[in-house]
């Protein structure tokens, strides 16, 4: 079942202003108006914030709007935020069971299933700020050894520095993997970087990729299988960090048809 909106309170700079825009996306998307919900909420967006309950009621918004990609790609926002957002990820799930080929979410590199296997349960910000307390931690245990000998604070130092190398290790696995993309249109999937390039498979609107290199407006893409090749940048949302307002100037236009499509027509 598509849960419904999430009602929060902003802090920061302006936050009396985002309540205001939030409360009334909110009020929009009750009362049917997905437009103006998705506008407002994009505004926010566009202006930096950054709110697991947003991107989920943009998520809600856009599944309503009938645009598969753009919703599971701010469900994905949320859980990369609050990775025990269960409204979001039921809500991702049931996104994905409605799309065209069911792909999976492709997996991390090896070494980082199999070392990093936990740090899926944490999020970025919080893997960052751990790594750094236990690395401040480590230096005021030496700190005190040096000053004051008290027992047990080799081990002491010992755990700290583990727990830094992990934490800092998750924090730059999160920094530099692949960046996690899906589909907002059928796009065609190319051998190289022009549409003249025979294609080598298709993605649909809700396919989640990786992309490893952008050149151009093409992005080079991975699914969950091993497949990969090129596709135009218009066709994707990245679902980031940083995150970018999904435009009508980025989503691509009607007539933007795959290069399959063209050479059929051509035929």
């Amino acid at each position: 079942m598509m849960a419904n909106i999430l009602m929060c309170v902003l802090v920061g700079t302006g936050a009396g202003v985002y309540n205001e825009e939030f409360a009334r996306a909110a009020k929009a998307y009750d009362a049917g108006d997905y437009a103006t919900a998705i506008g407002t909420y994009e505004q926010m967006v566009g202006e930096s914030v950054a709110h697991e309950a947003l991107f989920y009621n943009l998520g809600n918004a856009y599944y309503r709007s009938g645009r598969l990609g753009a919703a599971i790609a701010n469900y994905e926002r949320a859980l990369e935020l609050d990775p025990g957002f269960d409204n979001a990820r039921e809500n991702l799930e049931k996104a994905v069971r409605e799309t065209r080929q069911h792909l999976a979410r492709p997996l991390p590199s090896d070494w980082e299933q199999s070392l990093l296997f936990w740090h899926y349960l944490v999020s970025r910000e919080t893997t960052t700020r751990l790594a750094l307390l236990f690395w401040l931690g480590f230096w005021v245990v030496l700190g005190l050894r040096q000053f004051r000998p008290v027992r047990y604070t080799r081990p002491a130092a010992a755990v700290l520095a583990v727990l830094a190398l992990a934490f800092g290790g998750s924090a730059w696995a999160k920094a530099h993997g692949p960046a996690l993309a899906v589909a907002d249109a059928d796009a065609a999937v190319t051998y190289g970087t022009s549409e003249s390039d025979a294609v080598r498979f298709e993605l649909y609107p809700g396919d989640r990729v990786t992309v490893d290199q952008r050149r151009n407006g093409w992005a080079r893409v991975k699914t969950a299988s091993g497949e990969h090749g090129w596709t135009r940048e218009l066709n994707l949302v990245f679902v980031g960090p940083p995150y970018a307002r999904m435009d009508e100037a980025q989503k691509p236009a009607p007539g933007n048809t795959t290069a399959r499509e063209k050479e059929t027509s051509a035929s």
